[in-house]
């Protein structure tokens, strides 16, 4: 018997396998949930045999919701939710919210109990929408909320799920379904397939996930980078200089938080790109020696009244890499202002940072902290020291300079209305949705066409997602000085 025929049977399923699953898994949360609170009544070989199970369980539950989520996509449950894409759709059923505030009003109506079809259902425990009254996954789920996935954690999920909508990386799939490898290691090949396949384009999807996929059980993504080069090096060496281009088009950046409080960027370049981003660095980069001019080491310090050099003797105190990071940050000081100044570039907002703090705040009359759009906290002195050495903009509350009605005199927000409403919407105004303002659009409450003046009063920050749902629905909001409540339950034409 071949493998293919091995794997069909062991997963041939019955009418209402599926739902009996299902099942399964919602009845077991509380034993799993209850065994936490007691390991001390196991003896050791209780104990290690139960958490090899619980980490067997884990592994292949993080493998079946990429399945789950692969096929939600499919069928356009999650298209139809409230979810802005299919990361915010992992995110919030993480936290166990309950499933009707994601599902769509038609799908909901068309849902039925997670029973196995073949067995008859309790007319008196179910309801008139033909769920069950008595026991339901949502209910349970609301004894079980929990904290959620991380956001970066959903996404490596959507990732996986996206992936398996297209044929050529079945494979992988496959092998993460199966337990074959782990999401960190699939979500890693899948970054890393595109620039093999950029320096080997004659090689198979499938030849190129067979190098891959022969990781030993733990690897992780180091190992698969690892791998990568060494793909490249054996393979590749006599095409890389003719890919340049190819290595261009999956160049990638990237950011994560740490546990210390700092955030690590990582950056895929090409060679030709990785060059000129190190140049310039380099060339801002070098030890600058303290002066009498003043203590900014990129500033070419006024000489004396006898033209001579003002330097103390004392050295750069910086070590290297602080010195890179320097020079990095004043390049982007740069490239902002003038990104800013160029009204021909198409952007999204400032490319400028504002930083939103109290005046009192400021002058050091009061405690408190600088918050950027992000919702990012700055200290009042960073704030002071950047206003007066960076790109950076502080609106400082309390200041009457800024112009937040435009009026109809023109229609798109943008500027200080937009950096206004960012302010006070924070993120996407649609309930459950926090995604940030960089990802979002000014939407007016009552449409330009209709007659909605452009003003703060008349705006509210929505994601490309849910921007298409309010339209969808024609929904109405309430815009007070606080923030946007929108009316779910009434329409602009019901009003």
């Amino acid at each position: 018997m071949s493998i293919d025929e091995q794997f069909d049977q062991r997963y041939d399923s019955y009418p209402g396998e599926a739902a009996a699953c299902a099942e399964a898994i919602t009845s077991s949360l509380e034993s799993i949930t209850r065994l936490a609170h007691l390991p001390a009544n196991l003896t050791d070989a209780e104990l290690t045999d139960v958490t090899r199970s619980a980490l067997l369980v884990m592994q292949q539950a993080e493998a079946t919701v990429v399945a789950l989520t692969a096929d939600a996509i499919k069928r356009g449950a999650v298209y139809r939710s409230t979810a802005a894409d299919a990361t915010q759709w992992v995110q919030r059923l993480s936290t166990g919210e309950a499933a009707s505030a994601l599902l769509g009003a038609e799908t909901v109506t068309v849902s039925g109990p997670l029973v196995p079809i073949d067995e008859p259902v309790d007319e008196a425990t179910t309801d008139s929408t033909g769920g069950s009254t008595e026991g339901s996954t949502e209910d349970s789920c609301e004894e079980l909320w929990r904290s959620g996935m991380e956001p970066a954690h959903a996404a490596r999920i959507r990732k996986l799920a996206d992936a398996a909508q297209t044929p050529r990386h079945q494979k992988l799939i496959d092998a993460v379904i199966t337990g074959q490898v782990n999401t960190t290691i699939a979500k890693t090949s899948l970054d890393t397939i595109d620039k093999i396949k950029a320096v080997l384009p004659n090689a198979e999807w499938d030849e190129i996930y067979d190098w891959l996929l022969t990781l030993g059980p733990g690897s992780g993504a180091k190992t698969v980078r690892e791998l990568t080069k060494r793909i490249l090096a054996q393979y590749g060496d006599d095409v890389l200089d003719e890919k340049e281009d190819a290595l261009q088009n999956v160049e990638s950046l990237s950011w994560t938080d740490l546990p210390e409080g700092m955030i690590r960027f990582i950056a895929d370049l090409s060679p030709d790109h990785a060059q000129a981003f190190i140049q310039a660095i380099q060339a801002l980069a070098a030890p600058s020696p303290k002066s009498d001019c003043c203590d900014n080491p990129h500033h070419r310090h006024t000489p004396d009244e006898n033209g001579n050099s003002r330097k103390t003797g004392d050295p750069d105190p910086r070590t290297p890499g602080k010195r890179r990071v320097d020079a990095l940050l004043l390049l982007l000081g740069l490239g902002a202002e003038a990104v800013d100044a160029d009204g021909q570039v198409n952007t999204r907002g400032s490319a400028t940072l504002v930083v939103t703090i109290d005046f009192a705040v400021l002058a050091g009359i009061l405690a408190g902290l600088g918050i950027t759009d992000t919702g990012v906290g700055i200290t009042p002195d960073t704030v002071r020291q950047l206003a007066c050495d960076a790109g950076i903009l502080p609106m400082v509350l309390g200041s009457k300079n800024q112009p937040l009605n435009v009026g109809r005199k023109r229609r798109l927000v943008d500027n200080e209305l937009r950096r206004a409403v960012i302010h006070r919407d924070k993120h996407c105004t649609y309930a459950g949705c926090d995604r940030p303002p960089v990802m979002c659009e000014v939407h007016h409450v009552e449409s330009w066409w209709a007659g909605g003046e452009t003003s703060l009063q008349n705006s509210a920050l929505l994601c490309t997602t849910h921007h298409r749902i309010v339209h969808r629905d024609n929904l109405t909001a309430t815009v007070t000085d606080t923030g946007v409540t929108w009316d779910y339950a009434k329409t602009a034409s019901a009003a």
